[in-house]
């Protein structure tokens, strides 16, 4: 494999995930105009672990790859169970942010109904 293929691999690796960094890039931009406070900080925190994790599956894609171009067959065979249990935890880390996204959605939902209705009275 020479550096012009681990380039491609690099570059697909990023490109096929670039979509969904575009969206929570757009979702962060988005964020900027909302009232400063605990949802917001939420709400972005969510956003930058979700942008972490997708950088880290791409790089997680990619470490094999690096690792047969040095020619460390061994390190690439041993790396089966440290690629499941890094791709566990990288799972773990956005479920933990989709949760932390939904509770931000619903509490800012709550705060816009309860200031609809105190302007209702």
């Amino acid at each position: 494999m020479d550096n012009a293929q681990l380039w491609f691999s690099l570059l697909t690796s990023v490109g096929v995930r670039m979509p969904v960094l575009i969206a929570l890039g757009v979702a962060v931009v988005m964020l900027a105009d909302a009232p400063a406070g605990r949802v917001r900080r939420v709400a972005r925190s969510a956003l930058g672990l979700l942008m972490a994790a997708v950088l880290l599956e791409a790089l997680l894609t990619v470490l094999p790859l690096l690792l047969v171009v040095q020619g460390n067959f061994d390190a690439v065979a041993a790396l089966g169970n440290s690629m499941g249990i890094a791709r566990f935890m990288i799972a773990l880390v956005q479920a933990g942010a989709f949760i932390a996204l939904a509770w931000a959605l619903v509490h800012g939902l709550r705060q816009q109904r309860a200031g609809v209705a105190a302007k209702g009275r």
